[in-house]
């Protein structure tokens, strides 16, 4: 996030904010990271088998899909139309950190938190981690 202040005298300024989301990975990085969850793995492996199996409707019916080798997932509840990138269990503590304790995130609580994090990412028992993450940080016990 970008901030510059925009003065039209020396005594009044506003403040002019421009958010730039940039992805820090390709593809390729976003897989490798994936193929390295045992559970990511086993889905992947299932869209790229040629013999497709009752496993790949299973997880086709549950909203995920591959695209470019990167496993992504639709979320039947939501409004949005954009697909989640699913997360390896590794990486989930970074995007909280992102998400929640970072000075632009304002320590939203868990619902905030969830809120924020499930429009662009998802794992399964997301709710949960995101809960006892927040209910364990200290800014927030505070």
């Amino acid at each position: 996030m970008l901030s510059r202040p925009e003065c039209s005298d020396k005594q009044t300024c506003e403040l002019q904010t421009v958010v730039i989301d940039v992805p820090s990975r390709t593809a390729g990085e976003l897989r490798t990271e994936q193929l390295k969850g045992l559970e990511l793995k086993k889905i992947i492996d299932c869209f790229e088998d040629i013999n497709k199996s009752v496993d790949f409707a299973n997880w086709t019916e549950r909203g995920y899909v591959l695209n470019q080798g990167v496993l992504y997932r639709y979320s039947p509840h939501s409004e949005v139309e954009e697909a989640q990138l699913v997360v390896p269990s590794h990486e989930r503590e970074k995007i909280l950190k992102l998400h929640h304790d970072a000075p632009t995130a304002s320590h939203y609580g868990a619902d905030g938190t969830f809120s924020r994090i499930s429009s662009r990412y998802y794992w399964t028992g997301m709710r949960k981690y995101i809960a006892d993450y927040v209910k364990n940080c200290v800014e927030c016990i505070r």
